[in-house]
């Protein structure tokens, strides 16, 4: 990497604390934003790639090994646009918060938007471009907006693969990519 950028890095990121970070994390872009990342805890081996838009109001949990796409967004806190005692339309001043948790060996798709209060299950796929508003399950594969499961993984090779001593992708198999026609 270049040592500019390992620099600018250095200076953008000397301030912002997490809650914790785990081992072999990687997500210093330096297009990526992380609001109140005191209530941000990441796993080990997370992947967070770039454009990323965290904001960790209301609490943000990553487990380990997961891997999020470009320009994925988090949403912990959103406006009280409709309590019986708004102060003002559209929304007042008051910011209501839920935590959002994330369980292991999720992987999140290109610009998938995750909503307050969402929990996404151990081993769950979320597809490119999903609007996250509801707990997904365990090894469930959603997509769409709003995110609906459309089907699970095998969750005995889940399992199989999770029980080994190094069963992170890039651990296991590096970043080289091998092509296949399905």
């Amino acid at each position: 990497m270049n040592i500019i950028v390992k620099i600018m890095q250095y200076f953008k990121y000397k301030n912002i604390k997490f809650k914790s970070v785990g081992e072999n994390c990687n997500f210093k872009s330096l297009r990526s934003t992380f609001l109140k990342s005191h209530n941000i805890t990441i796993g080990n081996n997370v992947w967070i790639g770039p454009k990323a838009d965290f904001d960790g109001a209301g609490g943000i949990i990553i487990g380990d090994g997961v891997i999020f796409a470009p320009e994925v967004a988090i949403y912990s806190r959103t406006h009280n646009f409709d309590s019986d005692d708004l102060k003002a339309i559209l929304f007042d001043n008051v910011m209501l918060t839920a935590p959002v948790i994330i369980k292991d060996y999720v992987w999140i798709g290109r610009r998938v938007i995750i909503l307050p209060g969402v929990t996404i299950g151990k081993g769950a796929i979320i597809g490119a471009g999903s609007v996250v508003s509801k707990d997904i399950p365990d090894y469930a594969i959603a997509v769409g907006n709003p995110a609906k499961v459309v089907k699970y993984r095998n969750q005995d090779k889940f399992d199989e693969l999770y029980n080994e001593s190094a069963p992170f992708v890039y651990q296991k198999l590096g970043h080289k990519k091998e092509f296949k026609s399905k």
